[in-house]
């Protein structure tokens, strides 16, 4: 019984260590990946951009309804990752951060779908 145990418990810190390094090799793969989409180097003053900004209506399904709007134009660049925006020159601006922020194109790829 004794053997058996220890057996064990080998096995399972031989698992523990094998799983702890490939999720450290995974981790470091995903963040990787995701410096090569957040790190893009931002936007430019006076560039167009889509606005991440989903409203969920009552009745409606929220896979339906829009999610970005658009176009704004980028005002000031605060830091690295927040920037001041503006749909046009009356209305009032807007601070949000990049993640909600995508290049504008015409229509957005995710907008227009039926």
């Amino acid at each position: 019984m004794n053997n058996y145990i220890s057996h064990l418990q080998d096995r399972l810190k031989l698992t523990h260590a094998e799983v702890r390094q490939k999720m450290r090799i995974e981790s470091d793969r995903m963040k990787t990946r995701y410096d090569l989409r957040a790190n893009t180097g931002g936007f430019q003053v006076g560039e167009k951009v889509w606005l991440y900004n989903p409203k969920r209506t009552k009745g409606k399904s929220p896979k339906l309804q829009k999610s970005w709007e658009g176009p704004y134009t980028v005002v000031t660049r605060l830091n690295d990752v927040v920037y001041r925006i503006q749909k046009n020159p009356q209305a009032k601006m807007k601070i949000v951060h990049i993640d909600r922020l995508t290049p504008y194109q015409e229509p957005h790829p995710n907008e227009g779908v039926t």
